[in-house]
C-alpha cells in the first residue's frame, strides 16, 4: 500500500518537526509500505520538518515541485504572463509574499507572521529579489485583510484557467501555482494509477483526500470539502498514531 502524507497541520503540529512517537509510527509504516510526504512547502523548508526520511519521495510547494532519490526537480513553473501579473498586484496593493523559484525564495512578509518561522529555517537557500525569480514554481500572498482578499481575488479571476489557486480565507493567505498543478496531478506522475491512502487537513489535500482509496482528514470538519470516503481524526499525534496502527 502507499500512505501518501501532508504535513503541517497533519503529522507535524507545531510547524517544527514531527513529534517523535509519531515519527517512528511512520518509520515502522514505511518498513512496511511506501511513504510519500506531499507538502505545501517546497522541499526547501521540508527538509528540516521530516528529517530522517529525506530520502524518501517528497512532494512540495502543492505540487510544483519534487524529491526523488535526493534529486530535487521542477513540475512546472508559473508562466510569463501570469507571473508578471501577480508581481503586478503585489506591487499594486504592497502585498506582503513569498516567492518560490526552484530552491531559492523571494520573500516580504512579517516576522509576527507564522509562516516567516517557516521560511528557510535551517537556511538552505539564498533570498533573491522578486525580480530575480527565474522558475516561479509557488506564490503566496500573506496577511491579507478581508478588504484587501476580495480584492486581489477578483483580479486573480482573470488569470485561474492559467493557475492553480487555493484561496484560504481562514489563514488570510492565497496560494498559487502552475495551471493543473496539485499534490494529486504530481502524485499520479509519481504511482501512476496505483490505489493509495492519505492524510490531509487542508483544501489544498482536497484532490489528495479525495481520490484516497482511504482518506484521514486531520482537524476539524470543513463543510466545503465533501469527502464521502474520509475517516475524522482529531488534530493532534496520538490520533493520527492510533489510526496507523491498524496497518
Amino acid at each position: 500500500m502507499i500512505f501518501v502524507m501532508d504535513v503541517d497541520g497533519t503529522i507535524c503540529f507545531n510547524g517544527m518537526y514531527i513529534e517523535e512517537p509519531l515519527r517512528k509510527e511512520i518509520k515502522n509504516i514505511a518498513t512496511k509500505h511506501q511513504v510519500i510526504f506531499a507538502s505545501a512547502r517546497p522541499i526547501r523548508d521540508l527538509l528540516p520538518v521530516i528529517r530522517g526520511f529525506e530520502d524518501y519521495t517528497l512532494i512540495g510547494g502543492n505540487g510544483s515541485i519534487i524529491s526523488q532519490d535526493n534529486q530535487i526537480s521542477v513540475v512546472k513553473s508559473i508562466s510569463e504572463d501570469p507571473f508578471n501579473h501577480i508581481k503586478s498586484l503585489i506591487h499594486k496593493y504592497n502585498l506582503q509574499y513569498i516567492v518560490d523559484d526552484s530552491f531559492d525564495y523571494a520573500a516580504n512578509v512579517s516576522p509576527d507572521n507564522t509562516i516567516f518561522r517557516q521560511l528557510d529555517p535551517s537556511h538552505l537557500a539564498n533570498r533573491l529579489t522578486i525580480e530575480e525569480i527565474e522558475k516561479p514554481i509557488k506564490v503566496i500572498l500573506v496577511n491579507l485583510d478581508d478588504h484587501l482578499f476580495e480584492l486581489v481575488q477578483q483580479e486573480l479571476e482573470k488569470y485561474e484557467s492559467s493557475l492553480s489557486i487555493h484561496y484560504h480565507h481562514r489563514e488570510n493567505n492565497i496560494d498559487i501555482t502552475a495551471q493543473n498543478i496539485n499534490k494529486y496531478t504530481t502524485l499520479r506522475k509519481v504511482i501512476g494509477n496505483l490505489p493509495y491512502f492519505t492524510y490531509g487537513n487542508d483544501v489544498n489535500d482536497y484532490e489528495l483526500l479525495k481520490h484516497a482509496e482511504k482518506a484521514y482528514f486531520v482537524g476539524e470538519r470543513n463543510e466545503s470539502m465533501r469527502l464521502t470516503n474520509a475517516e475524522y481524526l482529531e488534530s493532534h499525534a496520538q490520533a493520527v498514531m492510533t489510526s496507523l496502527k491498524n496497518y
